[in-house]
């Protein structure tokens, strides 16, 4: 189960690449869009080369950068239309939130599977967690993409509540991470984000 340490430990490691990967995320949304806007290319049939569109172009820009500006996080190598990140024994999978859930389902890929059930921290721990940052774009009315930083703890099929014990909204500033804390009472761990207790005991007792 997660602690206030274990969770103090990984906010610190992922606020560093805050300003970083919203800035990647907000340049390849814009890239893409260009895209497809320029060549007519519109209407629901696009809508996922956009998102890929999208991806590649913010793994592009976090590839530019030096290891120092991503505060030791590093691109792993992988197959088009991936977006994966290490630090450490720490990985984090970039994904779209899904049309039907915000957290997407691991689907049929055993890989992915495996990813989502995060098998390693309960040999070695928080610090071989793998976590996902899932963006969000933004509504057709405008606005920002916004990110959240999840930790999965089991598969689940769509529509079914996600299996995590972790769910924090990135903020854009790493400011705004300060004075943060992590405290435990009686009635559980109190994080200054949405840890919903009741989503994930039912996705963890729910069958997928």
């Amino acid at each position: 189960m997660l602690t206030p340490e274990d969770a103090a430990y990984l906010t610190t490691a992922v606020e560093g690449l805050a300003e970083p990967l919203y800035r990647s995320l907000d340049e390849g949304y814009s890239n893409a869009h260009k895209h497809y806007d320029k060549h007519e290319m519109v209407g629901n049939g696009y809508t996922k080369g956009r998102t890929d569109l999208a991806r590649d172009h913010a793994r592009r820009e976090l590839e530019k950068l030096h290891e120092g500006d991503l505060s030791d996080w590093k691109v792993v190598d992988g197959s088009s239309g991936r977006l994966h990140l290490n630090k450490g024994t720490l990985t984090l999978r970039v994904l779209h939130a899904s049309p039907v859930d915000l957290v997407p389902a691991p689907g049929r890929n055993k890989a992915r599977i495996s990813y989502f059930r995060n098998p390693a921290i309960d040999l070695f721990g928080v610090e071989a967690s793998n976590l996902l940052a899932i963006w969000i774009s933004p509504p057709p009315t405008g606005g920002d993409i916004s990110i959240r930083i999840v930790r999965p703890i089991g598969d689940w099929k769509p529509g079914r509540p996600p299996k995590f014990d972790l769910d924090l909204e990135l903020p854009r500033n790493v400011e705004t991470f300060e004075g943060w804390e992590f405290d435990a009472s009686e009635s559980g761990i109190i994080l200054p984000f949405e840890f919903d207790e009741d989503i994930r005991e039912e996705g963890s007792n729910g069958g997928a």
